[in-house]
Formats: structure tokens, C-alpha cells, sequence
């Protein structure tokens, strides 16, 4: 399935276009889009296009915050229709859990964990897009948003300790440090911020349990509609759940609510099994951290659930018919 995301994620160019005096007209255009997109937040558009669109006109406009001034004008509302599920949850922890668990519903290009160090009064929002690529000002965007997100849940803003992303630093100024109020680590391994984890106990305002089951039954009726597979929801929970270095079965079903049995049953269904999914999802986590970070070699066998390095090497070069040594040299990365 192609990458692709909820039109909302461009909301606000167009008046950011018309205040720096820019024309916005010919890079929609290269992408196939016009100004109609900006009245149909709900459609999906190509997700390595949308990223591509924001650095077109940052570098044009010459506006190197693009990103972080587009994510000031999106809220919880930019998300769609996965923003009904936070009525149904009772503290800012489970409206969060639950926004990841639908995320699918608004972008499949990026998986997004929550990970929660409760002996250090920590947690952190980690970022895993499925692509290569590194589009600084999408990036930004999220991060950005992800605070947003936890600040209109709570009411208040998360206090922000680092943030960590893969590209390298600005020549000029942080706009992304002073935004966020933390300092942040470029070049790192990872697209991620760490906070206080006291925001996740806030308690939500609003609550709407009248229409829980409407809201239930209207999530289920979008899900049918985007004609989603099975098999592709589970693939994106796998990828997440390998993100934050634990993944299993018997995790993925309990995240999707469900029991293994039933997992396996709708799987086969489908033509497939969690054997193939998981190996298929090692498969692309294993070519991203290789390509992407210089992390050692022996932490990305464990990243993807193999305790030894051998049987890591054996499946990657089974997969793609050379080392991860010898794909990292390629790259221009020489950890190992």
C-alpha cells in the first residue's frame, strides 16, 4: 500500500503563501494538486508528496521554519476524524494511546509510539517514518504537533527536556530548539522528544459518553470505507511495536484489542500470517536503521528481535543479498 496522508497536513499553507507574497499555484501543480485541496482536508494525498511539497516551498520562499509555522496553525482538529476518539478516553495518556492506535486512519507514512519511563518520571514521543528520506520541514512538523497535541489534551504545555532528529543541524538559527524550549540533537538516531510524563495523568475535560457508540460505529463505518486491509493495520502496529525494540504476537493482538487466535484467523483470511508480517516489517525496519542511523550493528539486531548479530546478518543478507555492513558502507555510514 503507498504512503499517504489526510490532506489537513497542508492546512494553513496556503495563508502563509498569501502573507509572504508567494506563489503556491506551481508546486501544487508539480504534484498533481491545486488550491482546490485546501477545502477537502479529508482527501488522501501521496505522503512522500506532501513532504515534498513543504520542502519545495520553504526553499523557494526562502522561510526555513516552514514546518514549525505550519504546525502553529494545526491543532487536535488536523487529525480528522481519529481526534473523536479522545472523547472516549478519561486521561491525556489514554486519549494519546488511542489517537496511535487509529493513526492509520489519517497517514500510514509515519508511526508514531508513545514510550513511558515511569522510574525517571519520563516518557517520549517517538517518530518512525516508513521512508528514507529526510524531509526537514515535515519532520519539524510533527514534532511540533505532537506537543501541540499534548498541550491541547492537557490543557497545558509538556515540558519538553530534548529532542533528538536524523538531520543535520541549521546553519543559522535553532528554530526548532526555541520552539520547543529544550535542546536539541542533531544527527541523532531517531525523531523523538522526551518529557515529563506528569502531563499523561491530566485528567480530560471533555468527555462525551452519550455518543460513545456513535462514535465507535462511525470509526468502524471510516475504516470499511478506506477499504483498509487487515493485514496492513497489523503491519503498521508490528512496525511501531519494533520502533520501541519489543514486539511479539501476543503484543500486537493485545494492542488491537483482540485475542492471537483472532489475529491469526482474520490473517489467514487474508492470505497471510504474523510469521510473514513480522518478517516483512523486520525486513523494512532492518534497511532503515541501516541506512538511516549509525547505530552498531549489534543494537540494530536486537532493534529488530535478534539476540545474535549472526542470525541478524544471515536474514539481511537473505533479504537484500549483502551485508548490513557492507549497505551501511554505501551509505556512507562506518559504524558496525
Amino acid at each position: 500500500m503507498a504512503g499517504y496522508i489526510r490532506a489537513s497536513v497542508l492546512e494553513g499553507l496556503d495563508h502563509i503563501a498569501a502573507r509572504e507574497g508567494q506563489d503556491l499555484v506551481t508546486i501544487l501543480s508539480r504534484y498533481g494538486l491545486d488550491h482546490s485541496i485546501f477545502e477537502a482536508r479529508e482527501t488522501e494525498i501521496d505522503f512522500e508528496d506532501a513532504c515534498s511539497i513543504l520542502e519545495d516551498c520553504a526553499r523557494s520562499w526562502k522561510v526555513p521554519d516552514l514546518g514549525i509555522q505550519l504546525a502553529r496553525l494545526h491543532s487536535l482538529e488536523t487529525l480528522g476524524v481519529i481526534s473523536l476518539v479522545t472523547r472516549m478516553e478519561r486521561t491525556v495518556r489514554d486519549a494519546a494511546k488511542a489517537l496511535l492506535r487509529n493513526q492509520f486512519l489519517h497517514t500510514n507514512g509515519v508511526v508514531t509510539s508513545l514510550r513511558e519511563i515511569p522510574q525517571d518520571g519520563l516518557a517520549e514521543v517517538i517518530y518512525a517514518p516508513l521512508s528514507i528520506t529526510r524531509p526537514r520541514q515535515a519532520r519539524e512538523m510533527s514534532l511540533v504537533m505532537g506537543r501541540n497535541v499534548l498541550r491541547e489534551l492537557a490543557g497545558r504545555a509538556p515540558e519538553i527536556l530534548s529532542a533528538e532528529v536524523m538531520f543535520a543541524a541549521p546553519l543559522g538559527k535553532d528554530f526548532l530548539s526555541a520552539e520547543l524550549g529544550c535542546p536539541v540533537r542533531y544527527g541523532a538516531n531517531s525523531y523523538s522528544f522526551l518529557f515529563r510524563n506528569d502531563v499523561l495523568d491530566v485528567k480530560l475535560t471533555k468527555q462525551d459518553v452519550a455518543f460513545h457508540p456513535i462514535i465507535r460505529r462511525y470509526l468502524a463505518e471510516i475504516t470499511v470505507e478506506r477499504g483498509i486491509p487487515f493485514s496492513e493495520t497489523v503491519k503498521l502496529e508490528v512496525f511501531r511495536q519494533l520502533s520501541l525494540g519489543v514486539c511479539s504476537q501476543d503484543k500486537v493482538a493485545a494492542a488491537l484489542r483482540m485475542q492471537p487466535r483472532s489475529l491469526q484467523r482474520k490473517l489467514k483470511q487474508e492470505g497471510t500470517n504474523f510469521r510473514e508480517i513480522m518478517d516483512e516489517q523486520r525486513r523494512r525496519r532492518s534497511l532503515a536503521l541501516v541506512q538511516q542511523t549509525d547505530l552498531p550493528l549489534g543494537e540494530v539486531a536486537l532493534a529488530v528481535g535478534y539476540s545474535d548479530q549472526t542470525a541478524f546478518n544471515q536474514a539481511f543478507r537473505r533479504w537484500f543479498g549483502r551485508t548490513p555492513l557492507k549497505v551501511r558502507r554505501r551509505e556512507g555510514l562506518s559504524a558496525a
